[in-house]
């Protein structure tokens, strides 16, 4: 990837960062579940369709400083500039069944150690959209960190043609945001598919919940 591709994809990551400040400040927000709030270092999860959202009203939840997982190439370099805007520090991973994704969950792990938060799309980066990864429970195993679900919705809005169907809200929108009850897990805790269910569970209950509040 030349560097002018990648100089555009990172400053096309800023535009969408700053959209999702300028609908921040616009919308009206209602909120719900924030006495589940963990005054620690957390690991925040939500499905990829909301990332506009979730990323441009991390910062009004908490101060802590917060990191996020960044694809590889093209979509990565766009990423990295919209994380940046949004005030979250990238971990690039590797290509998928490529390199080595330790060294992205070992910066995850020294900033949770270091009252930091992690906020991760759990279907992401490239989908099916729906399906939960383990990568964000292992790192919930290693550290024992709370791990927290959060619900969005969105009216009036859009949905971007594309695998996630992105939620795009327009200028003025009403944004719902919905704090499932944390969880913990045990160092011996298996990530299997009867686990990644039920992870998909509490996050469809919040999404709903986020939904009917509009």
């Amino acid at each position: 990837m030349s560097n002018l591709i990648e100089r555009a994809a990172n400053f096309w990551g800023h535009q969408i960062a700053a959209y999702g400040r300028h609908i921040a400040k616009t919308s009206e927000i209602k909120s719900e579940g924030m006495e589940n709030l963990p005054a620690e270092p957390t690991i925040w999860y939500a499905w990829h369709s909301t990332n506009l959202v979730s990323l441009a009203l991390h910062h009004t939840v908490t101060s802590r400083p917060t990191q996020g997982f960044v694809p590889p190439g093209l979509i990565g370099a766009t990423m990295i500039g919209w994380l940046e805007g949004a005030g979250i520090q990238p971990a690039p991973l590797p290509k998928d069944n490529t390199g080595n994704p330790s060294a992205a969950l070992k910066s995850m792990i020294r900033g949770l150690s270091k009252e930091g938060d992690v906020i991760v799309a759990v279907d992401g980066p490239h989908g099916p959209a729906g399906k939960v990864r383990p990568g964000t429970f292992w790192l919930g195993k290693m550290t024992g960190r709370p791990l927290m679900a959060v619900g969005i919705a969105a009216r009036p809005a859009i949905r971007f043609p594309r695998w996630d169907r992105h939620l795009i809200p327009l200028p003025g929108a009403r944004l719902a945001i919905v704090f499932g009850k944390p969880i913990r897990l045990e160092r011996n805790q298996e990530l299997d598919e009867t686990f990644l269910e039920s992870i998909k569970d509490l996050l469809n209950a919040a999404s709903r919940r986020a939904w009917e509040i509009l």
